[in-house]
C-alpha cells in the first residue's frame, strides 16, 4: 500500500469491525508514519513489528493495549474508536457503492452484507430490508430472481440515500 493509497479511516473501520486483528496494527502504524503521520503511540506500536519468530517471540494482544491503538488511530487523524455498529454500517455502505456502482454483483454484496457484516441474523434496523431480501433470494425460485434483484437495488438505494441524509 502506498503512501497516496494509505486510509487511515478505512483502516480503522476494518480493525473496530473486527476484520483486521492486533498483529496486523504494527505494520499499519509503519505505514502511517511513511506518508507523516505521527505520534507516541505509532511509534511505540510500529517498533513492535520486531516482535517476530526469528527474534524469539511473537507479538501477543498483551503487547498492545486497546487505548494505545485507539490512540494511534487518533493520531492518524480518526475519530477512534470507532463503535463496531457503526462500523459495520461503514462496510455496508461501501458494498452498497460497489453493487449499485456496477463494480460487483447486487446479489453478492447482499449476501456479504447478511452474512459477515450482520452474522447472518443480526441486522441493524437499516440493514433488515437488505438481509432479508437477500435471505429471500437465496431460497427462490429462479423465475423470481429478476424481480427480487430489482428490489435489493431499491432498498440499497434506499439505504444510501438514507446513509447520505445524515
Amino acid at each position: 500500500m502506498g503512501a497516496g493509497s494509505f486510509d487511515p479511516h478505512a483502516l480503522a473501520v476494518e480493525y473496530y469491525f473486527g476484520d483486521l486483528d492486533y498483529w496486523q496494527v504494527p505494520a499499519i502504524c509503519i505505514q502511517a508514519l511513511e506518508p507523516g503521520f505521527d505520534g507516541s503511540a505509532l511509534r511505540i506500536i510500529a517498533g513492535l513489528v520486531n516482535l517476530n519468530p526469528v527474534r524469539g517471540r511473537l507479538l501477543t494482544g498483551n503487547d498492545i493495549r486497546a487505548d494505545q491503538i485507539d490512540s494511534a488511530f487518533r493520531e492518524m487523524g480518526v475519530n477512534a474508536p470507532i463503535p463496531k455498529d457503526e462500523a459495520r454500517l461503514v462496510l455496508a455502505t461501501n458494498a452498497v457503492r460497489r453493487a449499485l456502482s456496477g463494480e460487483s454483483e447486487v446479489v453478492n454484496e447482499a449476501t456479504h452484507i447478511r452474512i459477515h457484516l450482520c452474522d447472518w441474523d443480526e441486522a441493524p434496523l437499516e440493514l433488515q430490508p437488505i438481509a432479508a431480501l437477500s435471505a429471500e433470494l437465496e431460497h427462490a425460485d429462479p423465475s423470481k430472481w429478476n424481480l427480487l434483484e430489482d428490489h435489493l437495488r431499491e432498498a440499497m438505494s434506499n439505504f444510501l440515500n438514507a446513509r447520505n441524509r445524515r
